[in-house]
């Protein structure tokens, strides 16, 4: 259980919690939709910075990250992998721990898998902001199967197979 232990870590190093209802709560969550809006290389290196903290720990069911500089590098990574990707934040809402749970819609189009073809996914972001607003604790929680394996040659095609078995 990595992530709850990262959880667990990060909520005792950063305890301050942006206030509910505030300018700066309001600012962080307007910060992280504006990152994922449209998914490319200039925009992360130009976002990064007043989105992500340098200590924060990320994981997108495909590969848990530690540190800003390491979370840069994966995400150019992936944003080299796709056409174009774009994420709508749906609603957020606030837990009694001050952290936020945002529910999303990804449309994504990858450069190798079903070229030309839109694949669209719902999920939602486990967040948790530290004192400047910037997120230290970023778990998502999606189906990997319908958003990204299902379109991967022979892999997408066993599991349509199993999906209709079910």
């Amino acid at each position: 259980m990595e992530t709850l232990s990262e959880l667990e870590r990060l909520r005792v190093l950063h305890p301050a919690q942006l206030a509910a209802g505030s300018a700066e709560e309001a600012d962080a969550l307007a910060r992280f939709a504006a990152f994922f809006q449209s998914f490319a290389g200039d925009r992360i290196e130009r976002l990064l910075p007043a989105t992500y903290a340098d200590d924060v720990y990320f994981n997108d069911t495909l590969k848990p990250v530690r540190g800003r500089a390491a979370l840069a590098h994966y995400l150019h990574d992936s944003a080299d992998a796709v056409e174009d990707c774009r994420v709508q934040v749906l609603s957020n809402t606030r837990t009694a721990e001050g952290e936020y749970l945002v529910r999303w819609r990804m449309v994504i189009r990858f450069k190798r898998f079903r070229r030309g073809v839109d694949t669209a996914t719902v999920g939602m972001s486990h967040l948790r902001f530290n004192a400047q607003g910037l997120v230290v604790y970023h778990q998502d929680y999606w189906n990997a199967a319908d958003g990204l394996y299902e379109h991967i040659p022979l892999l997408g095609s066993l599991i349509r197979l199993v999906k209709r078995r079910l």
